[in-house]
């Protein structure tokens, strides 16, 4: 049975005791693991682990992954079953990249592609996947989570937005299916995700527990087209589920931990994993839960709850279903195994769809567990990484795809470019953090010879109106981070504490934009993350770029390493809008701006 389940091993702290769960004062596990455990080794050999799932916290650089990812397939050699291990990870792209970007080149996200598509089609989606497909093979994965076929038809949608294609079914589904091929020729076992369709939800899964009020009909033409679409073309190797509530698809109730009937979300729906994914869509690869600590599940299921109805709704492997960080929970992991063995004993799920379930599995490892890595020497299986990681094509890549995805947003006809002039002496950025500001600052210096001066965000406006500049670039990555971008459930704390008051940063970008204007200054808003909040600023700036990216890494002698700056920076000092077409419909809220006149005078 252990063979249904994939763990994290995050973190992990051999002389702690887990707290007590209303213990706020005690220090909590985060040890990261970067080195295989003996407890940690012997529990995936004792118990026949069917996989594991690494984060960032996991990866440090190439020869540690590769030693890391060794150690836990020679872990599960020793297993009764002798079965290799499914790792896996989350390597999407854009806001979701889990190698280091230090030594591995990194790639803007599925809505930077989206808006490639109508110049270059399916080139950087399959180009893309591919160069990630060969990172992660050369490291010893042989799964990723990804692409994501989710369609974003919600402007609010606070956990996919970019990490979408775009707005559009058929978009999503021909650079999705593009995405998955590529992964799947490179020997990698990509996963289609989130099914149903997380693309019209206002909630995190991470949080709560979204629902989506579309029609059946609607359903059908929007959220499941790409599934159905790319399942047909490229048969993905998994599909994960979504902890959403879809009425629409399934209205039948389960009863929570408390005893209470609430609607069925989608990774326990029987209807919707066996009855419209198998039977309708006749989809023959793994199902894969999306992780099952997220609040979407376990604020109304126990562990052994969620494991055995997602089984008995037809998913093949439980994700993350317990946390592994103290001694103690190894000892949890072995109780949880026994109830959900009983559970199927008693004939909770049909002991011959468990046997068909394990042999997809074993199926799926016979194609993608790459036998020669294993059986390669260490330092060959090293050297073969970091000659991949270092592809100088990968890194051609990445700054093509930059330049490709760069898109103007409600730019009018008459906007004068460039933004930045040559005759320019004094630039000012106004960015939400000091690193985005640090990055702009190194990237325009290297094509302006114009100050750059990166403002400080409380006294950004009045510097704004005692200065005079010419020109004024904001740059935004508002909203803030989502659980997925950091990690997942555990980076919660870290959201409370990097999260900034969105509107009240509004207010200052809307302020600076006033005041610049007002004094004469040319003004770029840039949206780095999100192009849909653009629309709040649609009458406050002259050019309006969308990048959908603001990752970067900023390595020794302050040398830039993320070409979405140089990018910008490029697209600011040129007499051409960029190339991009938004994938995504943005607006402007009625009453939302005010008019700034290019005369300076602000209209009352």
């Amino acid at each position: 049975m252990a063979q249904k389940l994939m763990l994290d091993i995050r973190y992990y702290c051999p002389d702690m005791q887990r707290p007590a769960p209303d213990d706020k004062s005690s220090q909590h596990c985060n040890q990261p693991v970067t080195e295989l455990p003996e407890a940690l080794a012997e529990m995936i050999s004792r118990n026949d682990i069917g996989g594991i799932i690494l984060f960032a916290d996991n990866l440090e650089d190439s020869a540690q992954i590769v030693r890391l990812n060794r150690s836990l397939q020679a872990a599960a050699q020793q297993s009764a079953s002798g079965l290799p291990l499914l790792i896996g990870v989350d390597q999407e792209g854009g806001r979701v990249n889990r190698l280091p970007r230090s030594e591995a080149a990194a790639f803007a996200g599925n809505m930077a592609i989206g808006a490639t598509y109508a110049r270059h089609g399916e080139y950087f989606a399959t180009q893309t996947a591919a160069a990630m497909g060969e990172q992660l093979k050369s490291l010893g994965f042989n799964v990723n989570f990804a692409p994501t076929l989710d369609v974003n038809s919600n402007p609010d949608n606070p956990v996919i937005n970019v990490r979408s294609y775009g707005e559009s079914p058929q978009l999503v589904a021909d650079l999705g299916g593009a995405s998955v091929a590529a992964f799947q020729q490179q020997g990698i076992a990509a996963t289609v995700k989130h099914f149903p369709g997380h693309g019209d939800t206002s909630v995190d899964s991470h949080t709560g527990l979204p629902r989506v009020e579309r029609p059946l009909e609607q359903a059908e033409s929007v959220d499941l087209l790409p599934f159905a679409r790319v399942i047909a073309r490229a048969q993905p190797a998994l599909t994960m589920t979504a902890h959403i509530q879809y009425p629409s698809l399934d209205n039948s109730v389960l009863r929570s931990k408390t005893g209470e009937e609430m609607l069925v979300p989608a990774t326990l729906s029987r209807k919707i994993l066996t009855g419209i994914l198998r039977d309708e869509l006749h989809y023959q690869g793994v199902v894969v839960t999306d992780a099952l600590d997220m609040a979407g599940i376990s604020e109304y299921f126990t562990p052994d709850q969620a494991v055995v109805h997602t089984f008995a709704a037809g998913a093949d492997i439980a994700l993350m279903p317990i946390k592994i960080r103290y001694p103690d929970d190894l000892q949890q992991l072995n109780a949880l195994i026994d109830a959900v063995t009983e559970s199927i004993a008693t004939g909770a799920v049909p002991a011959v769809e468990i046997d068909e379930s394990v042999a997809r599995i074993e199926q799926l490892k016979q194609k993608y567990v790459d036998q020669g890595w294993l059986q390669q020497a260490e330092a060959e299986a090293l050297l073969g990484a970091q000659q991949v990681l270092a592809s100088p094509q990968h890194r051609v890549l990445a700054s093509e795809l930059a330049t490709s995805a760069l898109t103007g947003v409600f730019t009018p006809a008459d906007a004068t470019l460039p933004v930045i002039t040559k005759d320019m002496t004094h630039v000012q950025v106004m960015a939400p953090n000091p690193a985005v500001g640090e990055a702009f600052r190194i990237a325009l210096s290297a094509v302006t010879s114009a100050k750059i001066e990166v403002l400080d965000i409380p006294t950004a406006v009045d510097r704004i109106r005692n200065s005079a500049a010419d020109a004024l670039v904001v740059a935004s990555i508002v909203p803030a981070e989502s659980a997925v971008e950091l990690g997942g459930m555990e980076d919660l704390g870290k959201l409370e504490y990097r999260r900034l008051d969105q509107e009240t940063l509004y207010e200052i970008y809307r302020e600076g934009l006033i005041a610049a204007r007002a004094k004469g200054a040319k003004t770029a808003f840039i949206s780095m993350r999100s192009p849909y909040e653009s629309g709040r600023f649609k009458d406050l700036a002259d050019v309006h770029l969308a990048s959908f990216d603001y990752k970067a890494y900023i390595g020794p002698q302050q040398k830039l390493e993320g070409p979405i700056y140089r990018a910008l920076a490029e697209a600011l000092v040129s007499e051409k809008m960029p190339d991009g077409k938004l994938p995504v419909t943005v607006v402007a809220p009625a009453g939302n701006t005010a008019s700034v006149p290019k005369n300076g005078r602000v209209a009352g």
